[in-house]
């Protein structure tokens, strides 16, 4: 938890704004596709209800083993990067892992109301729709990249030590 508020990004660095207000800035930076999508929803979709698109958007069945598939590939990646950093800096994986009564459910909570959650009906739901009935598959799927491209790099600028 120390070292997520202790990586202020490049942003920070220059409005010389605190942690907890460069993740506000985060999470609405994060979630405007989604903003936009709902406040302006008369006039992108006029003909469809939200309540409507959203029922669409979810209403595909879940197939359970790549679901699981993906999972436990996250997880066993997680695992073994944890491990080798624990190999690297020489000290026991689980000096790494804290359980404790408020870093999970911080966790789920800070992952839940991050980035992908918010941008997903957003970029997933309506863009990618609107794309591929211009564009065809291939090139949606290259435009889409590029958007989402340059869209995340205003992201890492506000919350990332790369820049």
């Amino acid at each position: 938890m120390g070292a997520y508020y202790s990586r202020a990004g490049t942003a920070s660095l220059v409005f010389h704004a605190p942690p907890v207000a460069m993740w506000v800035v985060r999470k609405l930076i994060a979630w405007s596709p989604t903003y936009l999508l709902l406040i302006g929803w008369k006039h992108f979709r006029p003909d469809e209800t939200r309540t409507a698109f959203v029922k669409r958007c979810f209403s595909g069945k879940v197939k359970l083993l790549p679901l699981l598939g993906s999972f436990f590939l996250t997880c066993g990646i997680s695992v073994l990067s944890l491990f080798l950093f624990s190999v690297i800096m020489g000290n026991p994986m689980l000096s790494y892992i804290n359980l404790g009564t408020t870093a999970l459910p911080l966790s789920i909570f800070l992952s839940f109301t991050s980035g992908p959650t918010g941008e997903e009906l957003g970029w997933r739901g309506f863009m990618r729709e609107e794309f591929h009935k211009r564009y065809g598959f291939l090139k949606s799927s290259v435009c889409q990249g590029l958007v989402w491209c340059f869209w995340h790099t205003l992201l890492w600028a506000v919350d990332s030590d790369f820049l």
